[in-house]
């Protein structure tokens, strides 16, 4: 190691020991602020709402959570992960495609009856049921600030899977280890088990990660708050890194 890495390496310890992993993380990182737990995951779609003069549709990831699995939406009803990809019309949710595939009536509300309910433009609607909603649920310290996983394991919440096409079941549940670039930070463990619960393997793989292990390149955490890797749902739906012992068990704040 030449002088200067090693001044710089000797650098960010003193920062990390003196601010404590958290904080440094933040300050290194530049973790983005994150926004109230009922609002967090919530979305507007205005792919072309505005310029057809509606407003945008508000869209709260935790309303359908409890119900659904992001299969079911990302998989077989065929929405983007990215917000404002999907082309989505008023026709097609007419012919049962995207939202229309449950928003008929009979699964859940037929939004043609009201317009305003879905073309309402405000990200915070629907916060007051959040936080009924929110009560007595295992806590979580950022995000919605519910643990879901834990959630789950309670049966507390049980989404379904599918709708129409029952996806085969996925029973690999090994847990990865994953060793930090820098030297004192603890490895980060990735739980197949927990996010097959909602996802497919196809949703990481090979698209996010190669599919053999430690051959992902330039997997760093820089990209990743990029909305890379695991930045991908974290940070956006799924629990935000701000808490960095989630990842990696034994980090100290």
């Amino acid at each position: 190691m030449s002088y200067r890495k090693g001044s710089i390496a000797l650098c960010l310890l003193v920062v990390l020991c003196a601010l404590g992993w958290q904080q440094a993380a933040a300050n290194i990182y530049q973790l983005p602020e994150l926004p109230s737990p009922d609002l967090f995951g919530n979305i507007l779609i205005d792919r072309v709402a505005t310029r057809h003069g509606v407003k945008p549709v508000s869209f709260s990831h935790w309303t359908h959570r409890t119900r659904f699995t992001c299969r079911v939406c990302h998989a077989e009803l065929e929405f983007d992960m990215a917000v404002g990809v999907t082309e989505i019309s008023c026709e097609d949710i007419k012919d049962g495609r995207y939202c229309g595939a449950c928003h008929n009536g009979k699964l859940a509300f037929a939004p043609q009856l009201n317009c305003e309910i879905c073309h309402n433009g405000d990200l915070s609607y629907r916060s007051g049921d959040f936080r009924a909603f929110s009560q007595d649920l295992p806590p979580d310290e950022f995000g919605n600030e519910i643990d879901w996983s834990e959630m789950m394991r309670r049966g507390q919440v049980q989404p379904a899977r599918f709708l129409n096409e029952e996806p085969p079941d996925v029973s690999f549940d090994k847990e990865l280890t994953l060793e930090a670039a820098w030297g004192r930070v603890p490895a980060a463990v990735f739980p197949h088990k927990e996010h097959n619960q909602w996802v497919d393997c196809d949703t990481c793989h090979p698209d996010l990660f190669n599919i053999k292990q430690q051959t992902t390149e330039h997997f760093s955490m820089a990209r990743i708050l990029k909305g890379e890797f695991c930045g991908y749902c974290h940070m956006k739906v799924a629990f935000p890194m701000n808490a960095c012992e989630r990842c990696h068990p034994g980090m100290k704040r």
